[in-house]
């Protein structure tokens, strides 16, 4: 979603629900480069040994509208095999929220108990005083991390997964806080600040 063209001066990712930090990830490419620095922030644990290997800053950490404990619910289906078992370190489809019908089509009943904070809490733990891009894939958790958010510190850029959630309420919230829809396929979302 974010051609070389378009990204080339960021500095600062934020990497919401980063997964492995290569799948599918827009901000994989950025790793290496000279005056990026990526912020990968994954609660599960069984990812946290591959994304330690990238050259980022590893928050372990969920992100949600609370600071606290929650349940991080296991996929039961894994990303490469859709009929497999449960698989810690491939499934994609990881949640804190578990009464979503739609998600809990995808979860198992394993969990593991995972500190929750919010964006504003994590921006204040890190010292960060600017956000480029800020990409958020929480499988349920969007709106919620976006609503909860202050915005006291504005990203350029903000890509946010659309088929889980009501795009509405997500799209007028940050057209209220200056951003323009630019880009949107059948699963996500990409926003830019308006000038």
């Amino acid at each position: 979603l974010f051609n070389k063209k378009t990204i080339l001066y960021l500095m600062n990712i934020i990497d919401i629900g980063s997964h492995n930090g290569k799948t599918k990830s827009p901000t994989y490419h950025y790793l290496s480069k000279d005056g990026y620095q990526v912020y990968h922030i994954e609660p599960n644990p069984y990812l946290h040994e591959c994304l330690e290997k990238h050259n980022s800053i590893l928050i372990k950490n969920a992100v949600s509208d609370f600071n606290g404990t929650a349940k991080f619910y296991f996929d039961k289906r894994g990303f490469n095999n859709r009929r497999s078992p449960v698989n810690y370190k491939t499934g994609m489809r990881c949640s804190l929220e578990k009464d979503n019908d739609y998600i809990n089509s995808f979860l198992t009943d394993d969990y593991v108990d995972v500190t929750v904070k919010t964006l504003d809490t994590i921006i204040k733990e890190n010292n960060i005083d600017c956000i480029h891009l800020l990409k958020i894939d929480t499988e349920g958790c969007d709106y919620k991390i976006l609503k909860a958010y202050s915005f006291d510190i504005k990203p350029k850029f903000i890509l946010t997964e659309d088929f889980i959630e009501t795009n509405e309420k997500k799209w007028e919230l940050l057209k209220n806080n200056g951003y323009t829809l630019v880009y949107k396929n059948s699963s996500n979302s990409k926003f830019i600040l308006k000038k």
